[in-house]
């Protein structure tokens, strides 16, 4: 008589683990914009009167993180996704990629004090590049130098952000 009730408890188990799996990365993604809108507090406001503030736009990307995981949040639990069955299980590759991804921003951050913007900029996207597995010469060297051109101009030069 305890089989059954070993037989029904093992599958509701196995859907608590695979819910509680699904929420490690919107959980995730909430804590990391909640940690970004503190972060916000921390940048200074310019002494003159500026149309935005510098901390307009990474209070955005915490605000959207912070909004887009907690939709996230709610729709695994109200109507989860595919079944595990149909996930595929993270690769050793996969794993090094994204943890080398993350090194490579908070490299960035740190190279950016010692360094001018657009030179830290260029090797920030020829680095992540090169993690997600471009080897081209137009990938490493001209997707940089536009993307940090744009960057350069938009932020720069249009907006006078001091960089």
């Amino acid at each position: 008589m305890t089989s059954p009730i070993v037989t029904e408890r093992a599958p509701e188990a196995g859907a608590q683990e695979s819910l509680l799996r699904r929420l490690i990365g919107p959980v995730a993604g909430i804590l990391a914009g909640l940690a970004l809108l503190a972060l916000t507090l921390t940048v200074a406001e310019p002494k003159i009167p500026t149309g935005l503030s510098p901390r307009w736009w990474p209070q955005m990307l915490g605000i959207l993180l912070t909004l887009l995981s907690i939709g996230v949040t709610i729709k695994e639990v109200v109507a989860p996704g595919a079944p595990d069955s149909d996930i595929e299980e993270p690769t050793r590759l996969g794993v090094i990629r994204v943890i080398s991804f993350l090194a490579t921003i908070a490299v960035y951050g740190v190279l950016w004090y010692f360094i001018a913007f657009p030179i830290a900029t260029f090797i920030l996207f020829a680095a992540m590049v090169w993690v997600l597995g471009e080897r081209g010469w137009k990938a490493l060297l001209l997707f940089p130098a536009v993307a940090t051109g744009v960057l350069y101009v938009l932020f720069g030069l249009l907006l006078k952000v001091p960089l």
